[in-house]
């Protein structure tokens, strides 16, 4: 039996929705193989399928995946649209750390300031945190500025959504594609966070490419990544860095260094470079852990 290539773009319970090359859709499952060692099946993965019966079929291979992000699970993501919004409070750290995971997994990351409609200064405040190393947009779910997300949507590009849970993100999905019909949550009046909405990943088709639903979270570790390694991650760092007296500058506590001196300066932003030195710290902290 001739087998088809796809794209899965919905998984639940280890059944698996596949969109083959004419966009046609097919419930999929996997085998057992894939459950116990490093092939297991995440949404975005191009796989091999071959058809069962009408509808149905089995998952022969999954093909090599140029990145996988982890939180969200999600495999060959070109953009990463990473949603700030000015409620529920944002959490920069947790946004440093998706994008410091986009810089690693070469996808392209977007900074999106949602709920332009209500009042706020946070566009300021991200342009100032993230405009050197990335792309900073406004939008909102609720006028025309939601077309800025699809100028990054072209060639067949696979985006997601990052952030906290109540940024908005299925607001965006609901203005961009009219039909998708997600459930909007609201901020919990008990806690002022967000309540999840979104339960699982799913791809949704846009023009030529696909958007995913993404659960909203609070959480996001700096996976693979040596302490040592951290600086190579951020852009404009990198830059200065050659200035630095030692080429192997964490930036931390070095006498004569150009990212310590462009803080002091206030080339850089003040607020962004107290995060990276306590990521950095966090990630000597957990390698210091593994020798124990």
């Amino acid at each position: 039996m001739k087998s088809k290539k796809g794209v899965v773009i919905k998984s639940v319970g280890g059944v698996f929705t596949v969109a083959d090359e004419n966009d046609v859709n097919y419930v999929c499952f996997s085998p057992k193989k894939f459950r116990y060692n490093q092939s297991d099946v995440i949404v975005g993965d191009a796989v091999t399928f071959e058809e069962i019966k009408r509808g149905k079929g089995v998952i022969c291979d999954v093909l090599p995946r140029k990145n996988k992000l982890s939180r969200p699970e999600i495999a060959n993501v070109d953009v990463c649209f990473i949603v700030l919004a000015c409620e529920p409070e944002p959490d920069f750290y947790l946004a440093d750390k998706v994008l410091i995971n986009c810089f690693q997994q070469k996808i392209e990351p977007v900074i999106v300031v949602n709920k332009s409609d209500l009042s706020s200064n946070l566009l300021q405040i991200a342009r100032q945190n993230y405009e050197s190393v990335t792309d900073v947009i406004c939008v909102s779910a609720f006028d025309e500025t939601v077309k800025f997300l699809r100028d990054y949507l072209n060639d067949g590009k696979v985006a997601c959504f990052a952030g906290q849970s109540a940024v908005g993100k299925t607001s965006l999905l609901n203005a961009l594609i009219p039909d998708f019909g997600g459930k909007v949550g609201n901020l919990s009046d008990k806690t002022g966070r967000g309540t999840h909405t979104t339960r699982q990943i799913t791809l949704r088709k846009l023009s030529e490419g696909y958007l995913a639903d993404t659960c909203g979270f609070s959480l996001c570790d700096l996976t693979d990544i040596d302490s040592s390694d951290l600086r190579l991650y951020l852009d404009d760092f990198v830059t200065l860095s050659s200035a630095c007296k030692f080429s192997s500058c964490t930036h931390t506590v070095e006498p004569d260094c150009a990212v310590r001196n462009a803080y002091n300066n206030g080339t850089i932003f003040k607020e962004r470079y107290e995060r990276y030195v306590e990521e950095y710290n966090e990630l000597v902290e957990r390698e210091s852990l593994r020798y124990r």
